[in-house]
């Protein structure tokens, strides 16, 4: 696994040279935990309970969480709050503290652990050096949803995940600019436990004979640094760099090596207050580069991924009032390799304060989506990185909507948006010939224009109620891509958002009856869902996901809790042929010093 390293050192010595770094689309939220533990949090809601992840549809305005069916989907994150689907912005809340070290730990039903434990070695106004690690893992047993004469002697499979995270983060504050700099190791194994799918030049019987209990492993490596000019400073900047190793131990085959894959990230933000007023003027460049590695088998496979370059050029205006503010920009995009394209989107927004407690606000933006294999591998573990997906290009990704706080215990929020993507990515079910692996997943890109809406709110009632309920609904148009072969020569009428709801529901109430005691019901569906499998349309069904969680805090050292998952004991899957866990039950602790 050795090709390409000329070029890529090449690369990594102009990015290092600049000193640039970050991606130019929106930053990975989860690339940036480690910075965020300035508090501590009750860890329940990253229970173990389901074995899969809804892909989040974004809302740059209504802010939420995505929807974690476990919350080692993705590596453990420990920057959530308490509840397990969010609405709005309601958090259930067990008290935050200033001390500097944290340990959480929960097991339940299905052998189901979650654990956390962090320490602050500095916390001082100019220092902030954070140690974490953090554990997700299941070994259970889980049913199929449709049994069949298939697999007669079968009615229950186990679904195994490992999921670890561990990282080591410092912040140091100059008198006029900030550094922050850290590093990151992710392991997650898992077997891939899916009913087997039928190859496609085989007989029309799945392979009895798939391997569903050899663990693969995805490992990723992470490194970054940067500097940041303090807010206020007449000349701005962020300057920042970021290497991420991403690796797989197994192919299509136990008997083959799995990918490599390197990104190095570089950002550059240069901005210029104008005068004595709240106006600033300046360009972001943002570059990213990916280089892979593939065992020979399948190195000449024309549908891997191939070494290429994205880079964002955004130049832009900001002037702020007392209740307005709006930012004109524009992004300059350039994709090489096999999608070699130059394309603009906006960069534009604005919030203008219309009454005392209301705003009204619009962003539009677009960005490149890199679809790389470390991204892919936290929005589906299952994928088959040997079929590459070609980066998505957003034309534009615009919102408008009201925020109002209608009176002081009681907001609102209602917003639209329209997006146009180009090789946007829906993960479908999907088997080669060439793999012992039961179940696979693979990218079906269409171009696609989504328009969505949906209203959000809140009501808290003298701190010991909150009510939250949020609505979004999703319509889609597509046509084809770039590449009719990942579109699974469908016509565009046939094409539908696989694997997403057509309309999602989150709803949650918090109670605190009495001062050590916290009760969370959450409640999440996501309703009219289908999967493509080899050109057939299949029904997914809804899903529907209820769970109750409480919390007893002896002091602001010690707490308990327990949680009740599941409660409408719904048979569901997320990924065609992962069925999820049925109903079940955790406790832990929660301990602070």
């Amino acid at each position: 696994m050795k090709a390409n390293k000329i070029q890529f050192l090449a690369i990594v010595a102009l990015l290092s040279g600049i000193s640039l770094s970050a991606e130019a689309q929106e930053p990975d939220s989860r690339l940036n935990r480690e910075m965020t533990l300035e508090r501590e949090y009750d860890p329940t809601v990253q229970d173990a309970s389901k074995v899969n992840r809804l892909p989040e549809v974004k809302d740059p305005e209504v802010t939420r969480r995505p929807i974690d069916y476990s919350s080692f989907t993705v590596p453990a994150d420990p920057e959530k709050g308490f509840t397990v689907l969010p609405s709005g912005s309601i958090r259930t809340e067990i008290p935050h503290n200033k001390r500097r070290g944290y340990f959480h730990f929960g097991g339940g039903m299905f052998m189901n652990l979650n654990g956390d434990a962090g320490y602050h070695i500095l916390d001082t106004d100019k220092d902030l050096l954070r140690l974490f690690i953090s554990h997700r893992s299941t070994n259970g047993n889980v049913s199929y949803l449709n049994d069949d004469t298939n697999y007669p002697q079968e009615g229950k499979q186990k679904a195994i995940l490992n999921d670890n995270l561990a990282g080591l983060g410092l912040r140091h504050q100059f008198s006029g600019s900030a550094l922050h700099l850290g590093i990151e190791y992710g392991y997650t194994g898992f077997n891939y436990y899916g009913r087997p799918l039928i190859p496609m030049q085989s007989s029309v019987q799945p392979d009895p004979v798939a391997d569903r209990n050899t663990q693969q492993a995805n490992q990723t490596v992470r490194g970054y640094m940067g500097f940041r000019s303090n807010e206020d400073a007449k000349i701005g900047y962020a300057i920042e760099g970021d290497w991420t190793h991403f690796s797989q131990k197994y192919g299509l085959t136990t008997e083959i090596e799995g990918i490599g894959e390197d990104r190095l990230a570089g950002r550059l933000d240069l901005n210029v207050r104008l005068g004595e007023k709240n106006q600033r003027v300046g360009i972001a460049t943002g570059i990213n580069y990916f280089n892979y590695d593939y065992a020979s088998p399948v190195r000449t496979d024309s549908l891997g991924y191939r070494n290429y370059l994205e880079a964002t050029f955004t130049p832009y205006y900001r002037i702020d009032g007392e209740t307005w503010h709006v930012k004109l920009g524009a992004h300059v995009m350039l994709l090489t390799g096999d999608s070699t394209h130059l394309f603009v989107s906006p960069d534009v927004s604005g919030e203008l304060q219309i009454a005392s407690r209301t705003t009204f606000y619009v962003n539009a933006g677009g960005e490149i989506g890199s679809n790389d294999a470390a991204g892919l591998s936290h929005r589906n573990r299952y994928m088959d990185y040997t079929r590459a997906a070609l980066p998505s290009r957003t034309w534009l990704d615009a919102t408008a909507g009201i925020r109002s706080g209608v009176t002081r215990d009681f907001w609102l929020t209602v917003f639209a948006g329209y997006k146009i993507i180009e090789n946007a990515v829906f993960p479908v079910p999907f088997r080669s010939d060439l793999s012992r692996f039961g179940n696979y997943s693979v990218a079906f890109q269409p171009d696609v224009a989504v328009f969505d809406a949906g209203a959000a709110l809140k009501y808290s009632f003298r701190q010991q109620v909150d009510v939250s309920l949020r609505g979004v609904y999703h319509n889609c148009t597509f046509s084809r891509g770039d590449d009719d072969a990942r579109t699974f020569g469908l016509k565009p009428e046939e094409m539908l958002p696989f694997g997403l709801p057509e309309v999602e529901i989150n709803a949650g109430i918090t109670v605190k009856p009495v001062r050590p005691l916290t009760l969370a019901l959450d409640y999440y569906l996501g309703a009219h869902r289908c999967t493509l499998l080899y050109g057939q349309i299949v029904d997914m069904g809804n899903l529907n996901d209820l769970n109750l969680t409480a919390s007893w805090n002896f002091n602001d050292t010690f707490g308990i809790y327990a949680k009740l998952n599941n409660l409408l004991f719904s048979q569901q899957e997320l990924w065609y042929g992962y069925p999820m866990q049925g109903f079940n039950a955790m406790a832990g602790i929660n301990i602070n010093f």
